[in-house]
This record gives C-alpha cells, structure tokens and sequence, in this order.
C-alpha cells in the first residue's frame, strides 16, 4: 500500500520494517542517495589516484553528515527510556557492558610486535571502579530492586558464559607455553601443528599473538598472487626456504593456498574466519586444555572453533583491532553468530517447505494447490511465502551491515585515541569516521545475493523445471507448468522493490522517488553512522561534553555513559536483538533519544551517591 500523503490519517513512517517494500520515498532525499553513491564510487581507481578520492572522500562525508538531519523522522513513544520495554532490554545492555572489558585484551602472547592491542582504549576497563559503580547507578536510576537486577544479572551471566572458558583456554595455551619456556620459533611451530594437524612447520615460520579471546597464528608468508591464477605457490619468507625438500614446501604451500582459497563468508564460526578443521586438533591438547577448562573436550574443539584465525605475518595490523575488539564482543555479549552462519545461504534456491532461517511459516510448496484435478497457483499463499522468506534474508545482509559497521566503529575510536599509529584501511573516507565506502558497496552485493533464487526463477527456464520436477508428487501435472511460470514472473513484478540494486535516485510515476529495499538499507545504515561519529567526536573533542559543560575530559570516561562509545555498541546490538527485522530501522532513533535519556538518569545516579 502506497503511504498515505495529505490525508488526515498520520502518515507511515518512511523507514520502517512496514514500508519495506512501498515503492516511493521522498525527493527530498534523492541529494542524500546521489551523496552516497559518490561515496561508493571512491572505491573506484579510476576516479583518480588515491589521494585525490581521499580529499573527495572528506568533503563527501562533511556533505552527508551536515544534511542526514533532514532524514529524521518522530521516534515512537516506546523507544524512549520511559517505556518498560526500553528499562528491561537497556538494563541488559548496561550489564553486558559492564562485561566489555572482558571479551578481549593486550596480548597474553605476542612474537608479532603488533602495537594496537597493546593500549586499546577502554571506556570500563577490566577491573575498574566504576563496575560496581554504575551497577548501583543502574538500579537507582531505573528502579530495579536487588532481587530483580540480580535476575536479569543472572540471565546475562548465561548468555556469556562461554567467555569464560575462551578465558581459560587462552590462559593453559600461555601456561603451557610457558612451562616450555615460553612462545619461543620452536613452541609456535608446534602450537601451530597442534591446532592445524601435523605439517613440516620449522621453528621461525609462525609467529603467535594471542588475546585472551582470539589466538591469531601468523606465517611468515608472501603476499598472496595479484592475479587469479597466476600460477605462484605461496611461499614463507623465511632464510632457506629455497633449500628445503620440495615435499615438505608443497605441503605448505597447499595449506597456505588452502588459507587462501576459503571464503570469509563461508566460514560458520564467527567471530573467527578463514579456514579450521576441527578434526585436525590434536587429541592431547584438546584434553589438556578440556581439564584446564572444566568442560569437555567437544566444548573445547566447538569454542577453538570461534577463536583461531591464520594470518600473514605483515597482515596482522589488518586485522587485530577490527577482529579482536571489533567482533569478538558481538559473539560474546551478543549473538550474531547465528546470522554469519546463514549469511553463506544467503542465495541458496527456495525451499519446497521452510522459507529462510529466521522466518516462520510453509514453504513455497503451499502456494501450489490442486483444484478440480488441476493444479493452480494460490497467490496469495505465494505472497505471503515470499514475504516472509525475502524479509528473513534482508535481515541476514542488515546484521551483517550492522556487525562490520561496529567493527569498523571500533578502527574508528582506536584512530581518535591512537592517532600517531595508523591502521592500514581499504576504506578512502577519514579513518576517524565509519566505512561507508565499503558498508554501501556491500550492501549492494547482498542484494545480488538475495535476489538470486528469485531472479531464477523469473529468468532461468532450467531452475522453473527443477522445481516443476520438485512439486510434481505432490500436485497434479495439469497446470503445474504454468504455475510455476506464473510464480516467477509474479514474484518479480510485485517484489521488485527487494531487487533493486540501484542507489542513485529514479524520479517515480507521481512524485518522489523510487525505494527499494537497497535504498532504505543504505540511507538507515548512514544514520546510524552519523550518531556513532557525533558520539565519538564528542567523546574524544576538547569541546562540547555531556549537558553545559566544556573542556577536556578530567574524570573516567565511564562516568558520563552518554559518550561512552562502549556501552554504544553494546546497547545497539542488544536492541537490535530484541527484535532485529523491526528494530534495525529504528537504530539511531533510540540512540539520539531513549539512549541519551537513560544514560543522563545513570550519571545522575552515579552523582546522587556520592552527594554529601
């Protein structure tokens, strides 16, 4: 249904999981589409050389930050800190945050020198005074009484349990190694086998930099090839490498490639990527870290799984801040784990009887029924099928978005605290501010993604017969062709919106402009990064800080929770998780209210209790 314009009834709001698929947005908003089209265009290198899109980057970004206001839109009553729902899911995330500190760390190993990891700038670190601080705030400042806080406390204490045992793997791996020595070439190699089955790994070719939540084992290998297939065996360089048996290069060279060959998105471990064979494990050292733990082995191999990654050598710095800070707490104090495992499926054909993870409901079986010894095509069966199923694969792309959008958010931080050590970025936007350049080029592969199973079946005859083949138990022959045929074409015409891939603005048949999911995506992920880059300049600025006040920061950043960049992160994702196809478009809403409402109570609280 079209949104309602200058009747009496209050219009729909334009960016919502119910005008999903309404086929307008406002003109208005087409400078803000042009805007960020640009900014994916910085990607391209023949725009100019890099220091050119660089400088174009920077007045892209001030552009579309001085104008994402006029996208606002009224935030509903419930998403304000008055609303009971907002006090039950913000008291998860205060306590979640209170566990920050904890889902990663400085190096306990480093043979890597990587400098990042060393001082990451914490707002709550481990330890600190403030936990028991803000915990007390927190129940002052919404009204919990012991008993209550202590059961959502415990609910919390549930849901990162595993972030223990990661603590006490990582802690027997530095006692063991120490018990050795420490993290000497030899002691790595072996780790190294230990994890990744026996390989003629030699002292000196792998290096280790282990958190006390993720173990990053790192060869020192070449580059990987500049062209597909150019034909170059991966290499370490390493003195003698050319020496060495061909056997005994072969076989690194094959792991290396292997490294090489796998699909990120393929991988269904997140936080950790790239390639594991869980079977490789050495049965010694699964029981002894098993016994260290005090769980069994299968726990063991399972939490491995979510924390090893192999690295190159020279690539570390790539990786450590966005990987270790950036992901490990969404799986830790978060669940987007689930959706990385499915994000691989994300093209996978329709199914005759589920639609998509995440969505409930039949199959796209239901929407062919016999009828008078004939079989026929029940549309609206097939409307809500597809609905469902297309809404459940836009939410997989959208919390991805979301995941390596707060990632990158902690790059960003790291970059305002550490400005004289820069991280090596793909992005051509300022590195104090979020990937946009990249965020928007993804979103738009995703799209591709989705559509697929139904671009086939509109377009690919071979992919109409299969499922013909597939429901021809089931139903009648008569018209089962052609109801297959008609699906097709009927799911493309009417969810045209969601396979769109376009990004600048289409003026529309009477007025505004085209939407498409894709466009809706991209113009909610840029709000959402102009309240995460307004929080953390104000966070770090010698400027304008919470309320009236001015000047550098003199206390602890816990103490004024509105810009603490932490508890940010943590209290998007637990909303988000509430319910993630409804609340992702409601994102910098209650960041920029509800979030600022109850942080205010929190510091009043924390002032109140040490008042005279």
């Amino acid at each position: 249904m079209d949104q309602q314009n200058g009747s009496s009834q209050p219009s729909m709001p334009i960016l919502c999981a119910a005008a999903l698929f309404e086929p307008t947005l406002p003109a208005a908003w087409g400078p803000t589409l042009d805007l960020l089209a640009d900014i994916e265009e910085l990607q391209d290198a023949t725009k100019g050389s890099r220091e050119e899109r660089e400088a174009r980057g920077r007045d892209l970004r001030e552009r579309l930050m001085r104008g994402i206001d006029a996208l606002s839109e009224p935030t509903p009553d419930e998403f304000h800190a008055a609303s009971a729902s907002f006090r039950a899911w913000f008291t998860e995330a205060v306590l979640l945050w209170l566990r920050f500190a904890g889902s990663s760390s400085a190096p306990l190993i480093d043979t890597v020198a990587s400098r990042p990891l060393l001082d990451f700038p914490l707002d709550l670190p481990e330890g600190s005074e403030g936990i028991p601080i803000v915990r007390r705030a927190l129940r002052e400042a919404l009204g919990w009484d012991e008993a209550e806080l202590a059961q959502v406390e415990a609910a919390m204490d549930h849901m990162t349990s595993n972030l223990a045992v990661k603590h006490r793997i990582t802690k027997a791996i530095a006692s063991q190694l120490a018990a050795k020595g420490g993290a000497s070439p030899a002691a790595c190699a072996e780790l190294m086998s230990a994890i990744y089955g026996p390989l003629p790994w030699r002292p000196g070719d792998v290096d280790l930099l282990m958190t006390s939540t993720a173990i990053f084992l790192c060869l020192r290998a070449s580059a990987p090839p500049g062209a597909a297939g150019s034909g170059e065996a991966p290499r370490l360089e390493v003195p003698g490498w050319d020496e060495r048996p061909e056997e005994e290069r072969r076989a690194i060279s094959a792991f290396i490639a292997r490294c090489d060959d796998t699909n990120t998105a393929a991988t269904a471990r997140f936080p950790a990527f790239g390639y594991f064979d869980r079977a490789a494990i050495d049965p010694a050292l699964a029981r002894s870290l098993a016994d260290a733990a005090s769980v069994p082995t299968e726990v063991v191999t399972q939490t491995l799984a979510t924390m090893v990654m192999v690295l190159r050598t020279p690539e570390v710095e790539d990786y450590v801040v966005h990987d270790a800070w950036g992901h490990a707490w969404q799986e830790a104090l978060a669940e987007f784990e689930w959706e990385y495992a499915v994000l691989p499926r994300l093209e996978e054909p329709l199914a005759l009887d589920t639609v998509f993870p995440g969505a409930v409901g039949p199959g796209i079986a239901s929407a062919f029924v016999e009828r008078g010894g004939r079989t026929e095509l029940d549309e609206a069966a097939l409307r809500r099928f597809a609905e469902a199923d297309v809404r459940a694969r836009l939410q997989v792309a959208a919390s991805n978005g979301i995941a390596e959008m707060l990632a990158d958010f902690m790059e960003s931080k790291y970059a305002w605290h550490r400005p004289s050590l820069k991280l090596p970025d793909a992005s051509l936007l300022p590195i104090t501010g979020l990937k946009l350049d990249l965020t928007v080029g993804d979103v738009r592969r995703q799209v591709a993604r989705w559509s697929a199973p139904y671009r086939a079946l509109a377009e690919d005859a071979g992919a109409r017969a299969r499922l013909v083949d597939a429901l021809s138990p089931r139903v009648p022959a008569a018209g089962l062709k052609e109801a297959v045929d008609q699906a097709g074409a009927l799911l493309w015409r009417e969810l045209a919106t969601a396979f769109d891939d376009t990004l600048r603005p289409v003026a529309a048949k009477g007025g505004g402009i085209r939407a498409s999911a894709c466009r809706r995506m991209v113009l909610q992920l840029a709000q959402v990064a102009a309240v995460l880059e307004r929080t953390l300049a104000a966070s770090c600025a010698d400027g304008p800080r919470s309320g009236s006040r001015r000047g550098p920061r003199t206390e602890p950043a816990w103490r004024d929770p509105a810009l603490c960049v932490d508890l940010l992160l943590v209290t998007i994702a637990r909303f988000y998780e509430h319910e993630r196809q409804r609340n992702f478009w409601h994102l910098d809403q209650v960041l920029s209210t509800g979030f600022v409402e109850a942080c205010g109570r929190l510091r009043a609280a924390m002032a109140n209790a040490e008042s005279p």
